[in-house]
Protein backbone atom coordinates (compact mmCIF):
# COMPACT_ATOMS: atom_id res chain seq x y z
CA UNK A 1 0.00 0.00 0.00
CA UNK A 2 2.83 2.30 1.01
CA UNK A 3 4.52 1.82 -2.33
CA UNK A 4 1.18 1.98 -4.63
CA UNK A 5 0.86 5.62 -2.87
CA UNK A 6 4.59 6.56 -3.72
CA UNK A 7 3.76 5.22 -7.13
CA UNK A 8 0.93 7.10 -7.46
CA UNK A 9 2.41 10.68 -6.30
CA UNK A 10 5.42 10.23 -8.66
CA UNK A 11 3.37 9.42 -11.58
CA UNK A 12 0.67 12.38 -11.17
CA UNK A 13 2.03 14.97 -9.13
CA UNK A 14 5.75 14.94 -10.39
CA UNK A 15 6.95 13.41 -13.60
CA UNK A 16 5.89 14.67 -16.94
CA UNK A 17 3.08 13.26 -19.19
CA UNK A 18 5.90 11.71 -21.73
CA UNK A 19 7.26 9.57 -19.01
CA UNK A 20 3.85 8.67 -17.40
CA UNK A 21 3.93 5.46 -19.42
CA UNK A 22 6.95 3.70 -18.32
CA UNK A 23 6.60 5.03 -14.58
CA UNK A 24 10.62 5.33 -14.02
CA UNK A 25 13.69 3.35 -15.62
CA UNK A 26 16.83 3.09 -14.24
CA UNK A 27 19.61 4.81 -16.29
CA UNK A 28 21.95 2.84 -18.67
CA UNK A 29 25.02 4.90 -17.70
CA UNK A 30 27.16 3.43 -20.74
CA UNK A 31 24.46 4.79 -23.27
CA UNK A 32 24.12 8.23 -21.05
CA UNK A 33 28.22 9.02 -21.81
CA UNK A 34 28.26 7.52 -25.49
CA UNK A 35 24.91 10.25 -26.20
CA UNK A 36 26.69 13.09 -24.27
CA UNK A 37 29.72 12.41 -26.23
CA UNK A 38 28.69 12.34 -29.33
CA UNK A 39 28.30 15.43 -31.18
CA UNK A 40 25.71 14.54 -34.08
CA UNK A 41 23.72 12.93 -30.98
CA UNK A 42 20.09 15.18 -29.53
CA UNK A 43 22.04 14.30 -26.41
CA UNK A 44 25.28 15.94 -26.92
CA UNK A 45 25.83 17.47 -23.34
CA UNK A 46 27.31 20.93 -24.17
CA UNK A 47 23.72 21.55 -26.50
CA UNK A 48 21.44 20.17 -23.32
CA UNK A 49 23.44 21.87 -21.09
CA UNK A 50 23.01 25.16 -22.86
CA UNK A 51 19.17 24.01 -22.64
CA UNK A 52 19.04 23.66 -19.34
CA UNK A 53 20.54 26.71 -18.36
CA UNK A 54 18.33 28.62 -20.33
CA UNK A 55 15.61 26.80 -18.48
CA UNK A 56 14.46 25.29 -21.63
CA UNK A 57 10.73 23.64 -19.98
CA UNK A 58 10.30 21.64 -23.39
CA UNK A 59 13.67 19.43 -22.44
CA UNK A 60 12.00 16.28 -22.56
CA UNK A 61 12.60 13.01 -20.18
CA UNK A 62 15.18 11.65 -22.02
CA UNK A 63 16.74 15.01 -22.47
CA UNK A 64 15.98 15.94 -18.69
CA UNK A 65 17.76 12.19 -17.72
CA UNK A 66 20.69 13.13 -20.02
CA UNK A 67 21.80 16.53 -19.03
CA UNK A 68 21.46 15.75 -15.22
CA UNK A 69 23.47 11.51 -15.71
CA UNK A 70 25.05 13.30 -18.28
CA UNK A 71 27.04 16.05 -16.47
CA UNK A 72 29.00 12.51 -14.36
CA UNK A 73 31.12 12.66 -17.78
CA UNK A 74 31.90 15.98 -17.50
CA UNK A 75 35.35 17.17 -16.45
CA UNK A 76 34.37 19.65 -14.12
CA UNK A 77 31.90 16.53 -12.40
CA UNK A 78 33.00 16.26 -8.47
CA UNK A 79 30.83 14.86 -5.92
CA UNK A 80 32.48 16.48 -3.19
CA UNK A 81 30.06 18.95 -1.44
CA UNK A 82 32.60 21.06 0.58
CA UNK A 83 32.15 24.57 -0.94
CA UNK A 84 32.27 26.95 1.67
CA UNK A 85 29.06 28.85 0.18
CA UNK A 86 26.97 26.13 1.52
CA UNK A 87 27.60 27.18 5.10
CA UNK A 88 27.39 30.83 3.84
CA UNK A 89 24.41 30.15 2.60
CA UNK A 90 22.72 28.15 5.64
CA UNK A 91 24.01 30.83 8.05
CA UNK A 92 21.53 33.65 6.30
CA UNK A 93 18.90 31.07 6.01
CA UNK A 94 18.68 30.03 9.52
CA UNK A 95 17.72 33.48 10.56
CA UNK A 96 14.32 33.64 12.19
CA UNK A 97 13.20 36.52 9.22
CA UNK A 98 14.66 37.54 5.98
CA UNK A 99 15.58 41.25 5.23
CA UNK A 100 15.84 42.80 1.53
CA UNK A 101 19.46 43.13 2.34
CA UNK A 102 19.72 39.38 2.81
CA UNK A 103 18.51 39.07 -0.72
CA UNK A 104 21.84 39.89 -2.69
CA UNK A 105 23.95 38.03 -0.61
CA UNK A 106 21.26 35.03 -0.44
CA UNK A 107 21.40 34.92 -5.02
CA UNK A 108 25.23 35.49 -4.93
CA UNK A 109 25.78 32.25 -2.61
CA UNK A 110 23.28 30.76 -4.54
CA UNK A 111 24.89 31.43 -8.10
CA UNK A 112 28.17 30.54 -6.79
CA UNK A 113 26.83 27.03 -5.71
CA UNK A 114 25.45 26.37 -8.91
CA UNK A 115 28.52 27.01 -10.73
CA UNK A 116 30.34 24.31 -8.93
CA UNK A 117 26.93 22.16 -8.99
CA UNK A 118 24.43 23.03 -11.92
CA UNK A 119 21.89 21.17 -10.15
CA UNK A 120 22.19 22.10 -6.68
CA UNK A 121 18.22 21.84 -5.93
CA UNK A 122 18.78 23.28 -2.76
CA UNK A 123 21.07 26.36 -4.41
CA UNK A 124 17.72 26.81 -7.07
CA UNK A 125 15.64 27.06 -4.05
CA UNK A 126 17.13 29.43 -1.78
CA UNK A 127 16.83 31.65 -5.37
CA UNK A 128 12.82 30.91 -5.47
CA UNK A 129 12.98 32.24 -2.03
CA UNK A 130 14.53 35.57 -2.89
CA UNK A 131 12.68 35.60 -6.08
CA UNK A 132 9.09 34.98 -4.45
CA UNK A 133 9.69 37.91 -2.09
CA UNK A 134 10.97 40.38 -5.05
CA UNK A 135 7.84 39.36 -7.03
CA UNK A 136 10.67 38.09 -9.77
CA UNK A 137 8.11 36.38 -12.27
CA UNK A 138 10.34 35.95 -14.67
CA UNK A 139 13.52 34.71 -12.70
CA UNK A 140 11.70 32.62 -10.31
CA UNK A 141 10.13 30.93 -13.72
CA UNK A 142 12.96 29.97 -14.79
CA UNK A 143 14.44 28.73 -11.53
CA UNK A 144 11.62 27.11 -10.87
CA UNK A 145 11.77 25.25 -14.73
CA UNK A 146 15.46 24.49 -13.66
CA UNK A 147 14.55 22.77 -10.28
CA UNK A 148 11.80 20.63 -11.99
CA UNK A 149 14.19 19.54 -14.66
CA UNK A 150 16.41 18.10 -12.29
CA UNK A 151 13.73 16.33 -9.71
CA UNK A 152 11.85 14.81 -12.84
CA UNK A 153 15.23 13.16 -13.85
CA UNK A 154 15.94 11.76 -10.78
CA UNK A 155 12.02 10.53 -9.82
CA UNK A 156 11.88 8.95 -13.40
CA UNK A 157 14.65 6.47 -12.37
CA UNK A 158 12.80 4.44 -9.12
CA UNK A 159 10.54 5.01 -6.14
CA UNK A 160 13.06 4.85 -3.79
CA UNK A 161 11.36 2.08 -1.91
CA UNK A 162 13.71 -0.58 -2.25
CA UNK A 163 17.52 -1.25 -2.84
CA UNK A 164 16.28 -2.79 -6.05
CA UNK A 165 14.26 0.28 -7.38
CA UNK A 166 16.69 3.34 -6.18
CA UNK A 167 16.25 6.78 -6.81
CA UNK A 168 19.40 7.59 -8.66
CA UNK A 169 21.54 10.48 -7.79
CA UNK A 170 24.91 12.09 -8.83
CA UNK A 171 25.78 14.00 -5.73
CA UNK A 172 24.98 12.58 -1.82
CA UNK A 173 23.83 16.04 -1.19
CA UNK A 174 20.99 15.56 -4.00
CA UNK A 175 19.43 13.09 -1.65
CA UNK A 176 18.94 15.69 0.99
CA UNK A 177 17.00 18.19 -0.85
CA UNK A 178 14.53 15.70 -2.78
CA UNK A 179 13.06 14.16 0.56
CA UNK A 180 11.00 17.38 1.26
CA UNK A 181 9.99 17.65 -2.36
CA UNK A 182 8.68 14.18 -1.89
CA UNK A 183 6.58 14.75 1.44
CA UNK A 184 9.39 13.72 3.72
CA UNK A 185 12.38 14.83 6.66
CA UNK A 186 15.46 13.22 7.14
CA UNK A 187 15.13 10.92 10.03
CA UNK A 188 18.90 10.94 11.13
CA UNK A 189 20.26 7.58 9.65
CA UNK A 190 22.16 7.11 6.77
CA UNK A 191 23.87 3.73 5.83
CA UNK A 192 25.84 2.94 3.21
CA UNK A 193 24.92 -0.28 0.79
CA UNK A 194 26.36 -1.34 -2.38
CA UNK A 195 26.45 1.18 -5.25
CA UNK A 196 24.03 3.49 -2.63
CA UNK A 197 23.11 4.39 -0.09
CA UNK A 198 19.22 4.85 2.22
CA UNK A 199 18.02 7.37 4.23
CA UNK A 200 16.05 7.50 7.70
CA UNK A 201 12.61 9.00 7.94
CA UNK A 202 10.84 11.47 9.99
CA UNK A 203 7.13 10.36 10.74
CA UNK A 204 5.30 10.84 7.46
CA UNK A 205 1.62 10.50 6.94
CA UNK A 206 2.60 7.28 4.25
CA UNK A 207 4.56 5.30 6.86
CA UNK A 208 7.39 5.07 4.85
CA UNK A 209 10.40 4.90 7.21
CA UNK A 210 13.15 4.95 4.50
CA UNK A 211 14.46 5.90 1.06
CA UNK A 212 16.75 3.94 -1.62
CA UNK A 213 19.15 6.04 -3.94
CA UNK A 214 21.97 4.35 -5.76
CA UNK A 215 25.45 6.74 -5.93
CA UNK A 216 27.38 4.90 -8.26
CA UNK A 217 29.13 7.57 -10.22
CA UNK A 218 30.05 9.07 -6.69
CA UNK A 219 31.30 5.45 -5.14
CA UNK A 220 33.59 5.47 -8.92
CA UNK A 221 34.67 9.09 -8.25
CA UNK A 222 35.49 7.96 -4.69
CA UNK A 223 37.74 5.10 -5.94
CA UNK A 224 38.83 6.38 -9.10
CA UNK A 225 40.12 9.36 -6.65
CA UNK A 226 41.59 7.10 -4.21
CA UNK A 227 39.02 6.38 -1.50
CA UNK A 228 37.56 8.84 1.29
CA UNK A 229 34.41 9.85 1.97
CA UNK A 230 31.33 10.29 0.25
Amino acid sequence: MKKSVILFFIAVCILPATAQDAIFTAPDYKQIEKNVRDSTSPFYYPSLLERYLAADSTLNTEERRHVYFGYVYQPEYTPADTSQYNNLLAEVLSSQSLHPDDYPKILSYADALLVEDPFNLRALKAKLLVYAQQNNVADYKKAAHQKKIVQDAIVSTGDGMSEKTPFYVIRVSHEYDLLPFLGFSFGGDDKVIKNGNYLTLGSNRFGVERVYFDISPVMQYVNRHGGGKL
